[in-house]
């Protein structure tokens, strides 16, 4: 089964008994509710490993259109090319100090501003230090964010066992905006069955993430490249 933008206005339209108020949307409350729902690191927020470019001389590389949270990264040159998350004061004083690393990249996430010109708001994308020189790519993955429906035909991307978790909330919202107590009617569906239960469902489909890690060998910091550079031959 599918959930289409027009169901979850009918289930908005059917608990308020009747259209929404002068002063809302019936899909903006949906998409309010979609929002919500993915507050939560779901299991089926996670998209397959995707490839992106560094482009040279930009110090920045712009993420999938429908990122939410970073997961994990690496770069494909991994035996050779390596990078750190930082805070952005350690990004910006390695940019003013130029130290020159070359094979090591310092990486933080940004929201750029709105410009007089835009009609959404910009992405998030990776900040970069050294600027690359060549096109070095990495492989990320990453947990979605909710991407808004505006058509009554556009399909909300949650799997079948979530589609009543989504459908509570779109409800919540409405009566709460309608009646007031949104934050009770919003706590009422995370406690209640339908989503402990989705939750549930949602930890078990994979069945073990191997063996447990982070121990105390874990705490070393490798550098996942070898530990020399290339050397000229000799005169």
């Amino acid at each position: 089964m599918t959930l289409t933008a027009k169901q979850l206005k009918d289930h908005v339209s059917h608990a308020l008994g009747g259209s929404v108020a002068s002063q809302l949307s019936d899909i903006g409350i949906v998409n309010e509710a979609g929002r919500h729902m993915f507050n939560t690191p779901w299991l089926f927020r996670n998209r397959p490993p995707a490839d992106i470019t560094f482009e040279s001389s930009r110090d920045y590389v712009e993420l999938p259109l429908d990122f939410g949270e970073m997961i994990a990264a690496n770069m494909k040159n991994g035996l050779v090319q390596t990078f750190s998350f930082t805070t952005f004061d350690d990004l910006i004083h390695r940019r003013r100090t130029n130290t020159g690393a070359t094979s090591h990249y310092w990486i933080a996430i940004s929201y750029p501003s709105m410009t007089t010109d835009q009609t959404a708001v910009p992405g998030p994308r990776l900040e970069l230090y050294p600027t690359p020189t060549t096109g070095d790519e990495m492989t990320i993955a990453y947990r979605a964010k909710w991407v808004d429906l505006d058509e009554d035909d556009d399909i909300a991307m949650v799997p079948d066992f979530a589609e009543s978790c989504l459908i509570a909330l779109a409800r919540a919202f409405a009566l709460g905006y309608e009646e007031e107590g949104l934050e009770v009617r919003i706590a009422e569906v995370e406690m209640g069955p339908v989503w402990q239960r989705a939750l549930e469902k949602d930890g078990i489909i994979q069945p073990t993430y191997g063996e447990i890690r982070n121990g105390a060998l874990s705490m070393i910091q490798p550098r996942h490249n070898l530990p020399w550079d290339s050397t000229a031959n000799p005169a």
